[in-house]
């Protein structure tokens, strides 16, 4: 979309986005490599992570997936690796399944772990993932101050393992490289930094969403560091469930049209799996 060799105004690309564009078809090379990518095989986080990375192999630009924050916890397990070596298991009631290590400094039974485990079920069972160490944490000052030198260590390592997982970027920086923005490399540095600065990622994606499609272009961004950049976020959902949002950061030189069809398919995609998982439990 250009006219006379000169890139369109912010204004001008949402013109464009809100009146003129029509939604492309996917050709079928990309559905076959979507169909055939995102299996349906694994745990929930595992699928919209395939999903990130096709996204950004077929626009070939960034993808960040910001996983389900409303998820909640269905079942924790606290397995005994060694003396002073804990491995944590936490299922949710999405399908999700996290794990992390906690590393004590003193040495614990077999049946003080049997013992914290069902304690902790009792406690944190539905529990927003998101907030699960904090809940933990209340619960040690309320009820367990006697296991806090295990516990605290625990909730320490839940806190690290949901900030790293909950925002994932798929990127093919060779792309990023061949676009004609990042001829200059120094703009391209200044890119990967900008994608790489959680808090400026998050804060504005908060704002991205407008029945379940959100797309900010350009100067719309409130974050001066994203004023020449476009993001085109979709919240990937089925009838019964939020599971996260993916999105494409890009130069606002981007094929919108593609791009939403695109995250709008494999949304679909995401509903028959689930669809058939259910129907599948039920034989």
């Amino acid at each position: 979309m250009y006219l006379h060799g000169r890139i369109p105004s912010t204004k001008g690309y949402r013109y464009y986005v809100d009146n003129l564009m029509k939604e492309k078809n996917l050709s079928m090379l990309d559905i076959n490599y979507i169909d055939n990518t995102i299996t349906g095989y694994g745990d929930t986080e595992k699928l919209i992570e395939q999903a990130a990375d096709v996204v950004s192999k077929i626009l070939l630009r960034p993808t960040v997936l910001t996983l389900q924050s409303k998820d909640v916890l269905e079942n924790i397990k606290i397995v005994k690796i060694s003396d002073k070596l804990l491995l944590i298991v936490l299922m949710s009631q999405n399908g999700t399944v996290k794990d992390c290590i906690a590393k004590l400094t003193d040495t614990v039974t077999d049946e003080t772990i049997e013992e914290l485990t069902s304690l902790l079920n009792e406690n944190l069972v539905g529990t927003p993932l998101e907030r699960l160490h904090i809940a933990l944490n209340e619960v040690i000052n309320k009820e367990l101050k006697a296991f806090s030198f295990i516990l605290g260590n625990i909730s320490e390592s839940i806190k690290y393992e949901m900030e790293k997982k909950r925002q994932k970027l798929n990127s093919n920086f060779e792309s990023i490289l061949d676009l004609p923005e990042f001829s200059d490399v120094e703009k391209a540095k200044k890119f990967v930094n900008i994608l790489s600065t959680k808090n400026i990622i998050d804060e504005t994606l908060e704002k991205s969403k407008k029945n379940g499609l959100g797309i900010i272009i350009g100067s719309e961004n409130k974050e001066i560091l994203l004023k020449d950049y476009s993001i085109i976020s979709l919240d990937i959902e089925t009838d019964e469930k939020y599971i996260g949002k993916l999105s494409v950061i890009s130069p606002k030189r981007i094929d919108y049209s593609k791009t939403i069809s695109t995250l709008k398919y494999i949304n679909d995609k995401f509903k028959k799996i689930f669809l058939d998982n259910k129907n599948n439990d039920k034989k």
